[in-house]
């Protein structure tokens, strides 16, 4: 047991780049004309393809924000059959701190977009959305004041942390932690903390997964609907969580009692082994499930409680003055 935990514990760490990067959150200006949610959608989808481009990481609510602001430069007709529409547009990307509203800089590049409708020319031109020299330019200024930024203030994010932790806030910990890039002076320290977290936060989850497995089978102990869903959920308990041979040994106990009416209600021996290759079936299933979710385990616990916290609210009063 004790190998497995290590084994967990080392591909957390060796996992850590993969959200050790800076973070940027796409926001798409209110003030862009035409502008509807689906176009925002693409807007916001083609930011974040620019991001990864640079080697971040596009966030959700994140500090560090990239905005853009689109301008209609010239409407017009294509000539052609049937005739189509044209947009040209300028857009403006800009880079900086939306909590404390310093714009770290911004570049522009102008997009022409076709299509059947003005609507449709509009969502054209913005996948025309390039990554030129002036926006490389721009992201590696601004990530060295990103870098700054968290050099200066790593312990107190730490702190915050910490005191999320007493809370048994584990997500909003692991996300808090995973903000800080691999570049800063306090990445160590996140990341030999956040290996922590994420032991406590399995323990937790385990244990309540395991509490709600037992109140299903102790309410019904007999193979049916509630024990395969007691099954269901043991499978999903992390091999590296405390309570995991306890896990292990009431799914064995379910088993046990299905075999054992099993035994006696197929009296075919065909029928018994069909039965017994498809509780082995799920069972692979239920290990194939685990490895996909450890896989992602870390990232997908700060990815999921950034998304599930409410939408951000920038202060666009702020971010106006970048323009």
């Amino acid at each position: 047991m004790k190998k497995l935990v290590i084994l967990i514990v080392a591909y957390v760490i060796s996992s850590m780049s993969t959200f050790a990067q800076i973070q940027l959150t796409p926001y798409v200006s209110s003030t862009i004309s035409g502008v509807d949610e689906n176009n925002s959608a693409v807007i916001e989808n083609r930011l974040r393809t620019l991001i990864s481009q640079n080697g971040m990481e596009s966030g959700y609510g994140t500090r560090f924000i990239l905005a853009v602001k689109v301008n209609l430069l010239d409407r017009y007709i294509a000539p052609g059959a049937p005739p189509r529409i044209g947009q040209k547009m300028m857009v403006t990307l800009a880079i900086g701190d939306a909590e404390s509203g310093l714009c770290f800089g911004s570049c522009t590049q102008e997009v022409k977009g076709l299509g059947e409708t003005e609507q449709a020319a509009m969502l054209s031109g913005f996948k025309n959305i390039k990554m030129t020299a002036e926006l490389r330019q721009l992201v590696a200024e601004s990530k060295k004041k990103i870098i700054d930024y968290y050099n200066q203030n790593g312990s107190k994010i730490i702190k915050h942390a910490q005191s999320l932790i007493a809370k048994q806030d584990y997500e909003g910990a692991i996300a808090e932690l995973a903000s800080i890039p691999q570049e800063c002076s306090s990445y160590a320290e996140a990341s030999a903390l956040m290996v922590k977290v994420y032991k406590a936060n399995i323990n937790h989850d385990a244990s309540q997964m395991l509490s709600e497995a037992r109140a299903l089978w102790s309410a019904d102990p007999n193979p049916g609907k509630s024990s395969e869903e007691a099954l269901s959920i043991l499978a999903q308990i992390n091999p590296g969580a405390s309570c995991y041979n306890q896990a292990q040994a009431l799914m064995k106990q379910i088993q046990s009692r299905a075999k054992q009416i099993a035994d006696r209600q197929y009296a075919d021996e065909k029928a018994q082994i069909a039965h017994e290759r498809q509780m082995e079936i799920r069972r692979l299933n239920a290990e194939a499930s685990l490895e996909q979710a450890r896989i992602k385990a870390c990232r997908d616990v700060a990815v999921a409680y950034c998304k599930s916290r409410p939408r951000v609210v920038y202060r666009t009063t702020v971010i106006n003055r970048w323009w």
